[in-house]
């Protein structure tokens, strides 16, 4: 304790040093007076002893305990995390956000986008796809629907735009608009007169733009690619997969080909028969841009190219009333007969030269009409091969004029027994044939051997006439025969094939004036450009 208090009176003298002296009791503990302030002594340790001394022989003082208060036990509670503080505004805005995005997803589901029409289709031959809707004429085909796949047959479409594409099975395609369509694969024709927008294909690894008027586009299932160009220009792009784009000029006369077995586009021949360009199912016809029509054919129900039936026909004078195939002697007015159901045939008639014979739907008349019997024994028939061998086996077929055999039907033959006559609409395959022009008529004119030998002369008169006006005429008997040929101008609308009696040389015997006068117009076709 007196350590302590010397260290602290000593500090104390420091703090003082220069301050005024502080009083010193005596013995008796009274109070003296210091001197001046400039001469106050220093505390000394001697006094710092004696205040020790007195320490230590003072009473011991007893101070009252101290009462420390005992700490008041804190209950824990739990601590509340600390809340962000949202406000309405932003919850509402999130809302809003979140109402927005599910309309959008399921907006389509609800109220799916109307389909957007782009093409009909205008005729299809023993065809069937996928599609749900039946095929047949006037279904409308809409943009971007599921992807459709014709299994068989052909199918005729016409675009918004005025594109006309024929596609053939097997094919699967789908329009991405009226002006463009989409083909994995198939083989489609493409006719673009009518459009001014052109159009273009879309195969897996290449784009065919059209800048012409007629194109074709095979593709098959691995890809390989051939594009046919028959009149204007093409731009082909061909990109193959993991490869550099190709692009070419590909004009009217030249092919090429190119896909994933052949890293380069490369030429080819052009095939115009290759693709179907045309088709008409009243008159079951598929036009390959061939270079002749059969007219026989076309008698038959055909398409010009073979499809016909032999052995059938016509009745010149359109009666219901008589047996297809019937073989006799009956009479006819001159009245013209139209043939609705065939397009391509606009009439028929019995020519007798009663009166003004008239020998097209538009009104042109026959001036130059013989007078004729009127009588007709047998229908105008196709290839009638059969028919014939059987009227008289001892003079088969195989005896007819000129150099062509036509007793096994390998060489199609137009029969027209004399009087009768027929009447084609030159136009409707103008129409048909996306545009091909008409260049001539030809057949060999002819009277079948299976006539028997008999006193009556067989003689017949044959006549080609084109809108009324007649273009050639010749007089032929049994075993006789010469070919003809006749240019038609692109004005001339109707071409009339027909076959008279020659007149009777005995008036009693008039009626047998048509006796075996079966006249035949062998190999009777249109010559195409």
């Amino acid at each position: 304790m007196v350590l302590y208090l010397c260290t602290d009176l000593c500090n104390l003298q420091a703090a003082i040093r220069h301050a005024p002296a502080l009083p010193i009791s005596d013995e008796s503990c009274g109070l003296f007076e210091p001197e001046s302030d400039s001469g106050s002594p220093p505390l000394t340790l001697e006094i710092l002893k004696a205040l020790g001394d007195y320490e230590n022989q003072a009473e011991a003082l007893e101070l009252p305990p101290i009462e420390i208060p005992e700490k008041t036990p804190i209950d824990p509670k739990p601590v509340k995390k600390a809340v962000p503080c949202v406000s309405k505004l932003s919850l509402f805005s999130l809302a809003m956000s979140l109402a927005a995005l599910l309309l959008i997803l399921v907006y389509p589901l609800l109220f799916p986008h109307p389909p957007v029409g782009v093409a009909w289709v205008t005729d299809s031959i023993g065809a069937s796809w996928s599609w749900r809707d039946p095929l047949e004429k006037g279904t409308r085909l809409v943009a971007e629907e599921d992807v459709i796949q014709l299994y068989k047959g052909i199918v005729k479409i016409r675009t918004d735009n005025g594109a006309c594409v024929v596609l053939e099975a097997p094919a699967e395609f789908r329009f991405i608009n009226s002006d463009e369509l989409a083909m994995p694969y198939g083989r489609v024709f493409v006719n673009v007169a009518g459009s001014s927008n052109g159009f273009a294909i879309q195969t897996r690894d290449s784009k065919i733009i059209d800048l012409g008027t007629q194109f074709g586009v095979y593709t098959d299932m691995r890809g390989e690619t051939e594009l046919h160009v028959f009149e204007g220009k093409t731009v082909l792009i061909a990109g193959f997969r993991n490869k550099a784009k190709q692009v070419a000029d590909v004009i009217a006369g030249q092919a090429r080909k190119f896909g994933e077995f052949s890293s380069d586009i490369r030429s080819i021949a052009l095939s115009n028969s290759f693709f179907v360009r045309d088709i008409e199912s009243k008159a079951n016809l598929v036009w390959r841009q061939d270079k002749q029509i059969d007219l026989a054919d076309v008698v038959g129900g055909g398409d010009g190219l073979g499809t016909g039936k032999i052995n059938t026909g016509l009745n010149p004078s359109n009666r219901i009333a008589d047996k297809p195939g019937e073989l006799r002697d009956r009479r006819g007015p001159n009245t013209y007969n139209p043939i609705v159901e065939n397009p391509f045939i606009d009439g028929v008639f019995v020519p007798n030269g009663a009166g003004p014979q008239i020998v097209s739907s538009r009104g042109d008349v026959f001036a130059d009409c013989p007078e004729t019997s009127g009588y007709f024994y047998a229908e105008i028939l196709n290839t009638p091969v059969k028919l014939l061998n059987s009227v008289s086996a001892a003079n088969p077929l195989s005896t007819l004029p000129g150099d062509a055999d036509y007793s096994g039907g390998d060489h199609p033959f137009l029969c027209l027994h004399a009087n009768s006559g027929i009447t084609y609409d030159l136009n409707a395959f103008r129409q048909r044939l996306a545009g091909s022009r008409i260049l001539r008529f030809s057949a060999v004119l002819g009277i079948l051997n299976c006539a028997p030998n008999e006193p009556i002369k067989t003689i017949a008169d044959f006549w080609i006439l084109t809108d009324g006006q007649v273009r050639y005429k010749t007089t032929l008997s049994r075993g006789e025969s010469e070919p003809a040929d006749i240019e038609i101008a692109q004005t001339d609308r109707f071409l009339t094939l027909i076959a008279t009696d020659g007149g009777s040389q005995n008036i009693e015997l008039d009626r047998n004036a048509i006796g075996y006068d079966w006249c035949i117009f062998g190999g009777a076709k249109l010559i195409l450009e």
